[in-house]
């Protein structure tokens, strides 16, 4: 199986793993999948900066969005997802590649706008999957923290 380069280095941050044997991101139309794992889906609303958007001549590139840290972010069990090398719960600050629910519209979303949006995150057997499920422009004068630690 080939190895997404998008989802590695979010899934190295996420879990904290030397190397992945591969993974398969869902396509931009393909509902997330429901996990066998109950309780393996959790909603997280988080604060960002938008790094680039689907355009005419790449309409299905993913949403990319350098978002603050995710404190709560958790692992397949369900359990806050603690760094063993740094100590550090949840999700640290990053960009990631986001796909996005055919129901959210990006329209008015701009490369450099402030947004808050909401994530749904499904642990598959390997790797979670994850989607934007709603999104929203922020004031411009909104600060946002890029801090590390969770």
């Amino acid at each position: 199986m080939p190895l997404c380069p998008r989802m590695l280095f979010s899934t190295v941050a996420v879990v904290a793993l030397a190397s992945l044997p591969g993974c398969e991101k869902p396509a931009a139309d393909e509902p997330v999948k429901a996990s066998e794992a109950a309780g393996a889906a959790h909603t997280y609303t988080v604060r960002g900066q938008i790094v680039s958007v689907p355009s005419a001549d790449k309409p299905l590139a993913d949403l990319e969005i350098h978002h603050e840290a995710i404190p709560d972010f958790k692992n397949r069990e369900g359990v806050v997802f603690e760094n063993p090398t740094t100590g550090v719960r949840g999700m640290k600050s990053m960009t990631m590649a986001f796909p996005v629910d055919e129901a959210v519209s990006l329209e008015g979303i701009e490369v450099g706008d402030l947004v808050r949006f909401t994530f749904v995150t499904v642990w598959g057997e390997s790797y979670p999957e994850y989607r934007v499920t709603e999104i929203a422009e922020l004031p411009a004068e909104t600060e946002l923290e890029f801090m590390s630690g969770g």
